[in-house]
């Protein structure tokens, strides 16, 4: 591409930017206002599905909101939107807005999607196939649990299907088939539906089966807390053993290695089925699926353990029953199963402290456990006593839910649009809403081992391109260096991993700054994230280049697959310098129009973004629609004649990458005075056509790959290399004879 050319397309998107961000930014970017989502989207057509027969809606208000609907003067129940009520997001982190109706029977009278901005295109998903599967939920009882089933037909063995939610001891509950590869955004709107619908129908006294002035659990209202101030209130408790704890209790000598007050076990237990306590711990997303697939009565609890000793017992999976631990309230004796037992990898709360086991108890709500009632923990510790006879050693954690998570119930009349009964927290505490902050350190410490090997990479990666003279001085040594990289990019990065950036996370980085900044988003994804960060440093110092070149794993597998070719000898076309200017600048165009798109629909751009053939190729690896499939191996054969054919000429990330890397500030690659003058090797060396006549090297459309520096120090393929060589044996010689003729004449050397 020509500098004229390159300016015109940079000041194009300069002036894009300026004019949809000062016109359509801020009015896409905004999230619907909280209240207002049922009449904006409520049709007479949609009212009709939910509440057929429906003659009248009243104000939509209350805490949450929703309105009344009537028939001839009969109330039938209430509309509400999950917007309004769980503030709902989908997969890609934007509102999805549901209407749904709740009876005065405690179903779901219906379910309509109105809103969303689910990368259905990029998935090959119909939208239709997401309303069919929300209308799935009409007459689903409140009482019981949802559990989203895919279907899987690549087992080894055979059709079959398995939870997504995979929670353990659970009621029967009523399976629903998710939308197929979209799982997440399946999984997300079935959680909108259900726990939207528990809390307008509790809110209401729908769901309210407890007699005046009984206690229950506020299970509804949330205000943000991290570990800390949990365990301060008493909603998390805390039992601390020591080695000389245990040393009293067996009458033994225990671990002569520990000291008497260093910390045997740290024991904590939560009841965490309100969502004040639920959402803090467990994260709103978990805390969401675990509730919403499960009874309403069903109670769920968290032990966690960080010490040497294993409160579950060791080889509990195959055990009937936990043998360390158990549940006591009263005189009842609550033994745990191992089928009642779901570890987590980690815990979203705030501030929690290293934990070597956690682990979520589901109690079915079958009135074993009062949960407003004390109960305690009762700890089994196993060990010898003097002479090596086996002694246990007893401990006790007493939980009692803090008063500001139960409610009493107070007898009211129905009325037009209030509920049965309602119920009065016992606390204070103000209902701030659902935490819309993403515990993203919590999603980080939960993949140290893939963050720590991708940092092993790029460190990698860092040294390579910092000591790019010294490699480029050894072809055989940059051959494999770029092949071995190449091969992790591909294998590990693309394929293990799943880090592909794709022009649809530069698109949302776009909208993230122009209109709603959040770091916590921004971080969701630990791995992109990393490589997001690394490639805009590399903008700076190599430009497009340092992602292109080294990071993109469906750039690496069109290389690799072009360097087998090249090795079976399939002849490769050069492209004419006049076509490979204007065919550059198609990805460019591309780029800039889905950027000016997304700001008027972003379901036309992500239409626009299947040009990519990164989901395909790479993370779902060639096993997804054929079309998808047949697409990507039409760019991979294309690349065996011309590398990087997609790179080179059509990929929108690429486009907008090297747009961005015209804020490169140095310029790494050697060129002697006569490239471009006396020489033009190197223009046949690139790969990719990236230098110029002039000998300049075009960093736009350059992939860093080095082949021209290997060329540059070659003194068997560099012209001017090859003159310098062949000079030095002569100057030698002249050296020589003038050394030769002093001593001849008795000079001194």
């Amino acid at each position: 591409m020509t500098g004229k050319a390159i300016r015109a397309v940079w000041a194009l998107a300069l002036a894009m930017a300026a004019s949809l961000g000062s016109s359509c930014a801020l009015a896409l970017g905004d999230e619907p206002k909280p209240g207002e989502t049922v009449t904006q989207y409520l049709t007479p057509d949609i009212l009709e599905t939910i509440f057929p027969g429906a003659d009248k809606i009243g104000e939509v208000g209350g805490t949450p909101p929703a309105a009344a609907v009537f028939r001839q003067g009969r109330q039938l129940g209430y509309l509400f939107s999950t917007w309004d009520v769980t503030q709902s997001k989908g997969f890609s982190n934007r509102p999805i807005v549901l209407l749904v109706g709740v009876d005065l029977d405690g179903h779901v009278a219906g379910a309509r999607l109105v809103h969303h901005t689910e990368p259905i295109a990029i998935l090959g998903i119909k939208d239709e196939r997401f309303h069919r599967f929300v209308e799935t939920y009409k007459g689903h009882d409140l009482n019981a649990g949802v559990d989203i089933v895919s279907e899987l037909s690549s087992s080894v063995l055979g059709p079959g299907s398995f939870s997504q939610r995979s929670a353990p001891g659970a009621k029967a509950a009523v399976k629903v088939d998710a939308v197929s590869r979209a799982t997440t955004s399946s999984v997300l709107m079935s959680d909108a539906i259900v726990r939207g619908a528990r809390i307008v129908a509790r809110s209401r006294g729908v769901l309210t089966v407890a007699t005046a002035g009984a206690a229950h659990l506020d299970v509804d209202r949330f205000a943000p807390a991290d570990w800390p101030q949990l365990e301060a209130a008493g909603a998390i408790g805390h039992l601390r053993l020591s080695y000389g704890d245990i040393r009293a209790a067996l009458v033994a000598a225990g671990d002569p290695a520990a000291a008497p007050g260093d910390a045997f076990l740290d024991l904590y237990v939560a009841l965490v089925s309100p969502a004040g306590i639920g959402i803090n711990v467990l994260g709103e997303t978990w805390y969401a699926q675990y509730t919403a697939g499960r009874g309403i009565d069903d109670q769920l609890i968290l032990i966690a353990a960080n010490g040497p000793y294993s409160v579950l017992g060791q080889d509990w999976e195959h055990a009937d029953v936990i043998g360390p631990i158990e549940l006591i309230q009263g005189d009842r004796t609550i033994r745990i199963s191992a089928k009642q037992i779901k570890t987590l990898p980690f815990v979203h709360a705030r501030k929690a402290p290293d934990l070597t086991e956690r682990a979520l108890v589901f109690l079915p709500g079958n009135g074993d456990l009062d949960p407003t009632q004390p109960w305690r923990v009762h700890l089994l510790v196993s060990g010898e006593a003097a002479g090596g006879q086996p002694r246990f050693a007893a401990f006790d954690l007493t939980y009692r839910v803090p008063d500001s998570y139960v409610m009493r119930t107070v007898a009211t009349a129905r009325g037009g649009d209030g509920g049965g009964e309602t119920a009065a927290p016992q606390g204070g505490r103000e209902n701030a809403g659902p935490d819309r902050t993403l515990s993203w350190q919590a999603i980080w410490s939960a993949h140290t081992t893939r963050i720590a090997f991708l940092a092993t990479g790029l460190a990698a990666l860092t040294v390579i391109l910092f000591l790019q003279d010294i490699i480029s001085r050894r072809r055989r040594l940059h051959r494999w260096i770029r092949i071995g990289f190449l091969s992790w990019t591909l294998v590990w990065l693309g394929w293990y991993a799943g880090a592909q950036l794709t022009v649809v996370n530069l698109i949302t980085y776009i909208h993230t700054v122009v209109t709603d900044f959040r770091w916590d988003y921004l971080l969701a994804d630990p791995l992109v994230a990393i490589l997001s960060a690394f490639t805009l440093v590399g903008l700076f110092l190599w430009g497009r280049a340092v992602f292109c070149g080294w990071l993109c794993p469906f750039g690496a597998l069109q290389e690799l697959a072009n360097q087998v070719a090249r090795r079976l000898r399939v002849p490769q076309l050069t492209i004419p310098i006049a076509l490979h200017e204007r065919l550059v600048a198609v990805k460019y165009l591309v780029f800039l129009g889905l950027v000016a798109v997304s700001f008027v629909s972003w379901e036309l751009a992500m239409t626009g973004a299947e040009i990519e053939p990164f989901k395909a190729a790479i993370i779902l690896r060639f096993m997804t629609e054929w079309p998808m499939v047949a697409y990507a191996l039409a760019l991979i054969v294309a690349g065996l004649f011309v590398e990087r054919f997609y790179c080179r000429f059509a990929c929108p990330l690429g486009g907008g990458l090297a747009i961005l890397g015209r804020v490169r500030m140095f310029n790494w690659l050697r060129r002697h005075p006569e490239c471009g003058t006396r020489c033009h090797v190197c223009e046949t060396v690139c790969p990719v056509g990236a230098i110029k006549r002039s000998g300049e090297i075009d960093m736009n459309e350059c992939f860093y790959c080095l082949d021209c520096q290997v060329t540059y120090y070659d003194d068997h393929v560099c012209p001017p290399m090859v003159w310098r060589r062949r000079r030095r044996p002569a100057a030698a010689d002249v050296l020589a004879a003038g050394a030769e003729g002093d001593a001849i004449h008795g000079v001194p050397p």
